[in-house]
């Protein structure tokens, strides 16, 4: 007869336990947080969505916009934002999905600041801390920041200069009468 007994679980694997639970935890509050901030619900884009395209347009755009603070400046990121959402409409829904999901990687505070360095909301940043997000954005050494810019910064110019009477902003006559 064995006096064999069972040991109790060994510290490290009690710590292991714990350390797996925290990242589910921490990993599942992280993606809820960008599931409910989503940038684009059904048809129309969310407040967050409009916070963080204006944003990445006031520092994409920033030299071709009016004056901060100027109601002409206020009109065309409006203008903008409205023709980024009819966009946005015409792609397929998984691309919309798409779009939704990076507006909320950017809208969430903790995994903007993982990706884009700037802990401030997009709607309360200067031009400047945007400018800086976005240049952190592009030159990060991570592949899911650099998409992110990408695809963002192609999405604001995609909707800002489909719009013609923009155009004279940037020096460009229209297209050539053929």
């Amino acid at each position: 007869m064995s006096n064999a007994q069972s040991s109790p679980a060994s510290p490290k694997r009690r710590w292991f336990l714990k350390t797996a639970l925290a990242v589910v935890a921490v990993g599942a509050a992280v993606g809820g947080g960008i599931w409910f901030r989503r940038g684009f619900d059904g048809t129309t884009l969310t407040p967050a969505g409009r916070d963080v395209f204006k944003g990445v347009a006031r520092g994409v755009l920033g030299p071709m916009l009016p004056a901060a603070g100027t109601p002409e400046r206020d009109a065309i990121l409006t203008r903008y934002l409205e023709n980024l959402e009819h966009l946005i409409n015409t792609l397929p829904k998984s691309k919309r999905d798409q779009i939704s999901l990076l507006a909320g990687l950017l809208a969430n505070a903790p995994t903007r600041w993982m990706t884009s360095g700037m802990w401030t909301s997009w709607a309360d940043a200067s031009d400047e801390q945007v400018i800086q997000a976005l240049n952190h954005l592009q030159a990060s050494s991570s592949m899911v920041p650099n998409i992110s810019y990408a695809a963002a910064r192609a999405l604001t110019c995609m909707a800002y200069f489909t719009i013609p009477d923009y155009w004279s902003r940037v020096g460009y006559p229209g297209p050539v009468a053929i």
